[in-house]
């Protein structure tokens, strides 16, 4: 029965029926929602990494949540080899942010390496590629694993990723979000346009808009653009991908908010799409707070919620929870500690291994 459910994913998947196979056989998928988990940003990644790598059931994994940029509660102390004593007294308390770059990036490059270590930044290096952001308090998390026989018709590289997730999962989710906001569910709104110097667009800034319950046209479409989610002219998330023999995972870091001040941690990368022009990070990002704040929910709740939706659209969801997953971990890999001291690709960076040792 398996072989000939998987059989036929195969066959609609060569005839291009990607309608017909969801339509037909919709594969399971588990979805782990992590807001109240209390788990940090880097005890995320560590799972994450778990999850694809390690689920003795190769499950299509959905995971959700928001978390806080530095403060571990599964993970203690992380080890002296990982941690200067700054570093470490940062995991121990609530800090405001936190920088997470891809395997392959270059701190040096990527980003403004004095201001950080001044404001004794946390850095953390992830198990998948992609580029560097900054994530914190207000950050909305979503991950999707999927298997090549649940999914054969998602081929594994990022574009491919890619298209499917934002067809599949994100465009559906931003349509119910601006559904919503038209129908008069947002409680805010006066459109404010911003003439971009630097590109020469005139944008839907969003910095200040209300909607008074009427007919409402000004949330910007949400679209794939190159390797980037944007909502109009601006992005709205960082997103990466891991590709290994077992699955794949595409991971996406939403700005519902963020500080400005924040994005002075990065440098202007010096590799960056066409639309982006030389725009700065201020100018190049947009927070989905400037849009979706109003709903009755604050927003957020209603964001997730159509993540959800849109999710069972496509799969049979069944609900998750965080005892599965450290169970497995605890079972098949030691532990959350030992399995981040081992073959754990997601580590925390250390000054003194990025900067020149006379200036650490």
């Amino acid at each position: 029965m398996i072989g000939a459910a998987r059989n036929l994913r195969r066959y609609l998947a060569r005839t291009g029926s990607r309608t017909a196979t969801t339509d037909a056989i919709r594969s399971k998928i588990s979805y782990l929602d992590l807001r109240g988990s209390g788990l940090s940003i880097l005890e995320r990644l560590v799972l994450e990494e778990a999850i694809l790598r390690h689920d003795p059931q190769k499950r299509c994994w959905a995971i959700v949540g928001t978390h806080d940029p530095t403060y571990n509660t599964r993970l203690r102390r992380i080890s002296s080899e990982d941690f200067n004593s700054e570093q470490r007294r940062q995991s121990e308390v609530k800090g405001t942010c936190a920088i997470v770059l891809g395997i392959g990036g270059k701190p040096s490059e990527l980003v403004n390496m004095p201001l950080a270590k001044n404001d004794s930044v946390l850095m953390i290096k992830r198990f998948s590629g992609g580029g560097t952001v900054v994530v914190d308090h207000s950050s909305l998390f979503t991950s999707f694993i999927g298997r090549e026989d649940a999914l054969p018709h998602v081929m594994p590289y990022p574009r491919e990723i890619m298209s499917w997730s934002a067809d599949a999962i994100f465009v559906p989710t931003f349509r119910k979000l601006s559904d919503m906001v038209s129908d008069g569910g947002a409680t805010k709104v006066t459109p404010t346009l911003v003439a971009d110097s630097k590109s020469g667009l005139t944008n839907l800034g969003g910095r200040s808009i209300e909607h008074d319950g009427g007919p409402f046209d000004a949330v910007p479409e949400f679209t794939l653009r190159d390797n980037d989610y944007v909502l109009g002219e601006r992005k709205v998330a960082g997103n990466a991908q891991a590709i290994t023999n077992v699955g794949w995972i595409h991971h996406t870091s939403f700005l519902w908010d963020y500080d400005e001040n924040n994005m002075k941690y990065l440098t202007l990368p010096p590799k960056r799409p066409e639309y982006r022009g030389d725009r700065s990070h201020d100018d190049f990002l947009v927070k989905l707070s400037d849009y979706y704040s109003g709903l009755p929910g604050g927003g957020k709740h209603e964001f997730f919620a159509a993540l959800k939706e849109a999710t069972g659209e496509t799969f049979e969801v069944e609900n998750a929870v965080l005892d599965d997953v450290l169970e497995f971990v605890d079972i098949d890999l030691g532990g959350i500690q030992t399995w981040y001291g081992g073959k754990c690709r997601t580590r925390v960076l250390d000054w003194k291994d990025v900067l020149p040792q006379k200036n650490v």
